[in-house]
């Protein structure tokens, strides 16, 4: 990693995290010039989720804060930006950011690589690229499903393509400590983390702009999902909400 968030000087802290505090038109720029003259960027979706398993392993959380973007991925953190430092951002959606930079090397020319997932969805990721972005010649893929001894060569491939854009479809934190390990190996220009976006993409799972308005999608993936994510929300939004109560109050640990 490049050892310093490059949106230092807006600065934006949350408990550590110094959050992109700008417009998505103004990353989607700054994602450009960095693709541009292939510099490499990685980018954090920080949400309650990664708030979570940042306080609980502060190793983990030292990598998460050493990304070079971190976007306010979901209302809450947009809530905590306005209640903690007065400073009122709209949230970037992390599956959205990532649709858009798909549009953007449609029209391009940007080359892609999609990692992670099983590969039937991997299938559906590609059919759609090929039936719906014709700009994008270059589009590689590999499930996430390989035998972690392969992962060497993996990157390899990785580094021997040079992506624009490479997408995972990890889990957290596996995909933050992918990006992690091998920031300086990959020959990536950007390089993000992003969960279960292909799902949406592919119109497996869709999310509609109502409930991005009332803050409520992370309600609507439960309902779609609620085995993996009700017990995961249920203690990652209360921690949320006692990370907003001390700081805010000025509650020290004793």
């Amino acid at each position: 990693m490049s050892g310093q968030n490059e949106t230092e000087h807006k600065k934006n802290i949350l408990w550590g995290y110094n959050v992109f505090s700008e417009t998505m038109d103004t990353l989607v720029k700054h994602i450009d010039d960095k693709i541009k003259n292939h510099q490499p960027f990685s980018i954090l979706s920080l949400n309650t989720l990664k708030l979570h398993q940042g306080e609980k392993n502060k190793a983990l959380k030292e990598k998460f804060t050493h990304f070079d973007c971190i976007i306010p991925d979901g209302q809450s953190i947009a809530l905590a930006s306005s209640l903690l430092n007065g400073i009122r951002i709209n949230y970037i959606s992390g599956m959205e950011l990532m649709i858009r930079l798909i549009g953007e090397a449609d029209t391009k020319n940007y080359s892609l690589y999609f990692l992670g997932s099983p590969e039937a969805l991997l299938d559906k990721v590609r059919e759609r690229i090929q039936r719906d972005f014709p700009g994008i010649k270059k589009h590689y893929y590999q499930h996430g499903y390989y035998d972690i001894k392969d992962e060497e060569d993996i990157v390899r491939h990785i580094a021997e393509v040079k992506p624009d854009i490479l997408f995972i479809a990890f889990g957290s934190p596996r995909k933050e400590e992918f990006i992690d390990r091998y920031y300086d190996e990959l020959n990536v220009a950007v390089m993000m983390g992003v969960g279960g976006s292909y799902e949406v993409f592919t119109g497996e799972k869709k999310l509609d702009s109502l409930t991005k308005k009332l803050g409520l999608r992370w309600f609507v993936r439960m309902v779609q999902d609620p085995r993996r994510l009700a017990g995961r929300y249920a203690v990652c939004n209360s921690h949320f909400l006692w990370l907003i109560f001390k700081e805010k109050f000025g509650i020290k640990k004793s």
